[in-house]
């Protein structure tokens, strides 16, 4: 038997205080995870398979053509022919190795199939099965490089990242999964929730909505110097502002407590420069929940698989 979960959810609809949709402050409200159904009984219906995108890099890493695979999940039944774009967070200054696995939580992979959306979740040059040189951040957790080198990874890795995502859009999604003028929904976990804010503005015409998770390019728990912290989060909001300005997408923006690595005053500093940039959408907070880090809230549908359901209702 699941758990009721205290959330709480505020509109972007003006400013951080206004009403939500019944026009009554945001407050926090139990919530609860929908029955699967029963064509679903399993939990997942959905056909598997890997495609490749290929791009030309010619840079001090890599000169020639690399592939980016992308994991495809198709449902298999209730297909409504739209995607979801899901991309990765981060190694976390190479915690992890790039060059493991990086599927989307199998919680994810469910509620979208379920709904009948396909997955596309791409592996971004140099992680998992994907070839050429991981440019995104170097290896700070091994004393490899310093929080300032790695910060100063941010422009050129970010835009690795928006090309490796538009090259997948491009040669798998459009005119492939769905026809040339259908519109996809963007979403990812840390970095990957990020990226998706950032494709929105990149990518206006192609996009109708986005589903963040945990988003942000930086953790914000790392011990550094108070003005390299400041750089790191005025780094965000900039290209944050650059992306809202263009984009044309709603967006929802899902963080919890006890997160290790995004605090609350920093995620919603991020908001609040989306927001003031024009960007739209909603901020949904878990106040409470079970899970060992907030940060893992992703792999966890019943703490937001109504709000999400709400929100792609809402869509175009």
């Amino acid at each position: 038997m699941r758990l009721n979960n205290l959330v709480q959810a505020v509109s972007l609809a003006g400013s951080l205080a206004v009403c939500t949709a019944s026009c009554t402050p945001a407050v926090g409200t139990g919530a609860q995870g929908q029955a699967i159904s029963p064509v679903f009984a399993h939990g997942a219906d959905y056909a598997f398979e890997r495609m490749r995108a290929v791009r030309t890099v010619r840079d001090a890493f890599d000169q020639g053509p690399i592939t980016l695979v992308a994991y495809v999940y198709r449902p298999l039944k209730l297909d409504r022919h739209e995607v979801v774009l899901y991309s990765h967070g981060s190694t976390a200054g190479y915690a992890v190795s790039p060059m493991e696995p990086r599927a989307p939580e199998r919680s994810v992979i469910q509620f979208f199939t379920s709904r009948g959306y396909t997955v596309v979740a791409p592996m971004r040059r140099g992680v998992s099965e994907s070839s050429g040189t991981y440019r995104e951040e170097c290896p700070v957790q091994s004393g490899g490089c310093t929080l300032a080198e790695n910060t100063a990874l941010f422009d050129p890795g970010l835009q690795e990242a928006v090309l490796d995502s538009s090259a997948v859009i491009d040669q798998i999604i459009v005119g492939n999964l769905v026809p040339p003028e259908a519109k996809i929904v963007l979403s990812g976990v840390s970095r990957g929730g990020f990226l998706s804010l950032v494709l929105a503005g990149e990518r206006p015409d192609a996009v109708k909505g986005v589903v963040n998770f945990v988003g942000g390019w930086f953790s914000s728990s790392e011990q550094s110097r108070t003005e390299l912290k400041v750089k790191r989060l005025e780094l965000q909001q900039r290209r944050l502002a650059v992306a809202a300005a263009k984009a044309r997408a709603d967006t929802l923006w899902i963080y919890a407590d006890r997160d290790p690595f995004y605090n609350e005053t920093t995620n919603r500093e991020l908001f609040r420069a989306f927001k003031d940039a024009g960007g739209k959408g909603e901020y949904f907070f878990v106040r409470s929940h079970f899970l060992a880090s907030g940060h893992d809230v992703a792999g966890d549908r019943a703490l937001w698989e109504s709000e999400v359901d709400g929100f792609l209702k809402r869509l175009p």
